[in-house]
């Protein structure tokens, strides 16, 4: 079916829908389709409603965050954008789905969390940027981010609700449709949710084809027991299934990767005495993975090669908010477990791909219980003090068997625990750490509707599975990847400082932070460093002192009737004070400027995104990690985008994003993002695309 042909169906069909909600007023609710506005806590939090956002059709949660001020992110195809705040990434960012914790099943981050969630099954988004609280887990240095379901709740009158989404692009050929469908009484509900999104391979700017194709479905259901506004239960289990993943910028593809979730959440609110609200929540995810060399692509190797994963994480927590003579308080204690199994097969001396080559995961487990506690007060009549301490006790193991077993091949194919004798005279080992972190912040209203607020912080981030104890063989050597069971935790000590003033239609804010941290976990290569007893330019991990800083400032005005203007800026300055060399994969001075015009019925607008050149990189693997391909240079796209409703129920989306059809690609697309390919490669960003996205609710 042409495209043509889709996006007539499309828009005929939301009108239709549109238009006999419309006429069934005595049958259905009235329901308005209100655009939420985005809400800015403070410079440093972020939150809005997904709807609100004016986006395309994002192939993940993380493509969706890197359209947003101050995040980069990146790629390595058509789908798993790894996002990045303040220059960090991976397990410095904490992510939430809907209260749960997940980690993706691929070593080198095909799947990341924000892969394992479906965009459409979600109504709002919280993104805190810096180290502001204590309350979702432990790490999290460079921010949070947080995906959330809404509680439905219906009254008497009302039984049922119902809202499709459809889109198309261009560029990709992606096609996108998903059904959210809820009935309920004032007791409770059951809601149904469900997508699906297929996208080809896209084309850069030059017309040059990008191997980013994907598919992925997903369905889930809640269940939920609402007598009152002070009560909620919920249970709910969502799959999603992943298939035909293509990577440009790895040397293998993903044939599938499925993940299962179960939560359990209770929410009361108490009003006795001080006590006010009570939750608590269980959660469980689980990712099975495979990713290969020669399914979905011609094989360039001497062997074929595949890597089936596990990766299953399960946790929960308990939650009490307080408030005493002033003081609102909330305590709590969470656990978070996440168990991983990953070994690669070859094809050595054998016609099948079963003989183990490296056991990469050596059935790996950690484990972290955390306790916490925050408290917020007024201070006289213009101040607000903030802060919290949270203590996590972290126990990290490795199955013996597995680590000791030995793979099948020539001498050069090792055990995980010779790989770590190898290059860190160490063996894997039970390793626990008791970690005390916490933060201290004041806001001050200096008059005119200006805003000061001063923080510090200490976060400690303990070294993740493949950190610790990776075991990925390779010859020549250059080519292993070895995690070091001996790094100890990064302990990252934050300043912040903010300034933020608000007129009768325009906000300006400014943000400015240092983190100066010891024992950052640095992806590097062996070069006979202090600790490492190899000079063989293998991928290794080590601790090193480092420090980032830098800022973000943004600027919203409403001139003239209707129209808005917005611009924001974002730059890190990252250092390893170690060796005295810049950090790779640190984005570059970034801005975005937005223009909108907006009536009831209809909008639209022009953003230009953009980025500076980068110099300050690690781009040699012979000295240095090697994992930035260079210098890079600047660029900006234009993106153009609409918006009009369709009676009050349906809304129909437009745009054109890169309209100048400019070939770029973000310095944070990794270079080497394989151990196994020598060439360096970033991937370049889709050329035009021409896009639409309708939906109608009822």
């Amino acid at each position: 079916m042409s495209k043509s042909v889709l996006l007539t169906g499309l828009v005929w069909g939301a009108g239709s829908l549109a238009a006999y909600a419309e006429e069934a007023t005595t049958l259905l609710p009235e329901i308005e389709v209100v655009r939420e506005p985005l809400e800015v806590e403070s410079p440093l939090t972020f939150s809005a409603s997904l709807d609100a956002l004016d986006i395309s059709t994002p192939a993940d949660a993380g493509d969706l965050l890197r359209r947003l001020p101050g995040i980069d992110g990146s790629r390595m195809g058509g789908h798993g954008i790894d996002p990045i705040i303040r220059g960090q990434k991976h397990r410095q960012l904490n992510i939430l789905m809907d209260g749960a914790y997940a980690f993706g099943g691929c070593p080198n981050r095909m799947d990341p969390p924000t892969t394992l969630l479906d965009l459409d099954s979600y109504d709002s988004l919280t993104v805190i940027k810096g180290a502001q609280t204590v309350r979702y887990g432990a790490g999290g240095s460079g921010g949070t981010v947080i995906f959330e379901r809404k509680t439905p709740r219906f009254a008497e009158a009302e039984s049922a609700r119902a809202r499709f989404t459809g889109g198309l692009t261009s560029n990709a050929d992606t096609q996108s449709a998903s059904a959210d469908i809820a009935i309920g009484n004032p007791l409770g509900f059951a809601r149904a949710l469900g997508s699906y999104r297929s996208a080809d391979d896209y084309e850069d700017g030059s017309g040059n084809t990008v191997r980013s194709a994907y598919n992925t479905e997903s369905a889930g259901i809640i269940l939920g027991y609402t007598p009152s506004d002070a009560t909620r239960v919920e249970l709910s289990y969502d799959a999603t299934h992943d298939w035909d993943l293509l990577f440009a910028g790895a040397g293998m593809d993903s044939p599938y990767s499925n993940t299962n979730q179960w939560r359990l959440k209770l929410d009361q609110e108490v009003a006795m005495g001080a006590l006010q609200r009570l939750s608590g929540e269980l959660y469980s995810v689980n990712v099975d993975h495979l990713m290969d060399n020669y399914s979905l692509r011609p094989l360039t190797a001497m062997f074929k090669m595949r890597v089936p994963t596990e990766s299953n994480s399960a946790g929960g927590r308990i939650v009490a908010d307080l408030s005493t003579r002033g003081t609102d308080w909330t305590l709590g204690l969470d656990y978070l477990n996440v168990t991983r199994d990953a070994t690669r097969y070859w094809s050595y001396k054998s016609s099948s791909v079963n003989v183990p080559q490296s056991y990469m995961w050596p059935d790996v487990e950690q484990g972290d219980l955390g306790l916490f506690a925050e408290a917020e007060q007024g201070i006289g009549a213009h101040g607000r003090i903030k802060g919290g301490l949270r203590y996590d006790h972290v126990e990290s193991s490795v199955s013996d068997v597995r680590a000791n077993k030995a793979p099948t091949g020539p001498a050069w194919v090792m055990s995980a625990n010779q790989l770590y004798r190898t290059y860190y005279g160490k063996t894997a080992k039970d390793a626990t750490e008791d970690n005390l972190g916490g933060f201290l912040s004041y806001g001050h209203d200096l008059g005119n509707d200006l805003e000061l607020t001063a923080g510090v912080s200490r976060t400690l981030r303990t070294a993740d599975a493949t950190e610790r104890y990776l075991a990925s063989n390779g010859n020549p050597a250059s080519m292993r990847w070895v995690g070091n069971p001996d790094l100890d935790p990064e302990q990252h000590h934050q300043l912040d400082l903010t300034l933020a003033k608000t007129g009768a239609a325009w906000r300006t804010d400014l943000a400015l932070f240092y983190d100066r941290v010891t024992d950052y976990i640095l992806r590097d290569r062996a070069h006979g460093q202090s600790g490492i007893l190899r000079s063989d330019n293998a991928t290794i991990y080590r601790n090193v002192d480092a420090e980032l800083t830098g800022g973000e400032w943004s600027g919203e005005i409403e001139f003239a009737q209707h129209w808005q203007a917005g611009a924001s800026l974002a730059y890190v300055y990252a250092q390893n004070r170690t060796d005295g060399r810049a950090i790779a994969q640190i984005p570059p001075l970034s801005g975005i400027l937005k223009l909108d015009y907006r009536q009831d019925l209809w909008a639209a607008g022009a953003q230009v995104t953009w980025a500076n050149t980068q110099d300050r990189v690690d781009d040699d693997p012979m000295t240095g990690s090697g994992l930035d391909v260079g210098e890079t240079a600047g660029w900006w796209v234009l993106d153009l985008y609409g918006q009009v409703k369709l009676g009050r129920q349906g809304e129909l989306r437009l745009g054109v994003d890169n309209v100048f059809d400019r070939t770029y690609a973000y310095h944070v697309n990794r270079a080497n993002v394989d151990p196994f390919n020598p060439q360096a490669v970033q991937v370049n960003e889709p050329g035009r695309t021409v896009w639409a996205r309708a939906s109608v609710a009822f």
